[in-house]
């Protein structure tokens, strides 16, 4: 293995309402469903989600999202405090996206500014479940 055969595939989120979070991933971020499953022995719906063309999640360029949905799960999730965020890179308009996002009930805990230690601007969101989303628009060079 070398690290041009390597590359990193999904990041997983189990979610409480599988609906929302699709909803939210797809309408909101532009995401698209790249592969959905029901798993009725397991008790549990799956999802990838992502930008680009792929039909399979394995096949996708760029890594992507399983959201997991446990049908059995009654008590909300516990995000503990290792992770931190999933970070999109947004090109231009972060401003406006996040008034959009903000405008449909998405919490922004950050608003769009000037990184601490760089001149990239960062915004953050949240997502249904409370995941933090770093938004990054790169400096104009």
């Amino acid at each position: 293995m070398t690290g041009t055969d390597i590359k990193l595939l999904h990041a997983m989120l189990r979610v409480s309402d599988m609906e929302r979070s699709l909803d939210f991933y797809t309408r909101l971020l532009g995401m698209r469903v790249i592969q959905q499953r029901e798993h009725k022995k397991n008790q549990f719906t799956q999802a990838y989600v992502g930008y680009g063309t792929a039909e399979d999640p394995l096949d996708s360029p760029a890594m992507v999202i399983e959201l997991v949905a446990n049908w059995t799960q009654e008590v909300p999730y516990s995000q503990g405090s290792a992770f931190g965020h999933i970070a999109i890179g947004v090109p231009s308009g972060i401003g406006a996206l996040c008034e959009r996002l903000a405008a449909e009930g998405v919490p922004v805990p950050r608003p769009p500014k000037p990184q601490k230690h760089g001149d990239n601007i960062v915004a953050f969101i949240e997502d249904p479940d409370g995941y933090r989303i770093e938004l990054v628009q790169r400096a104009a060079a």
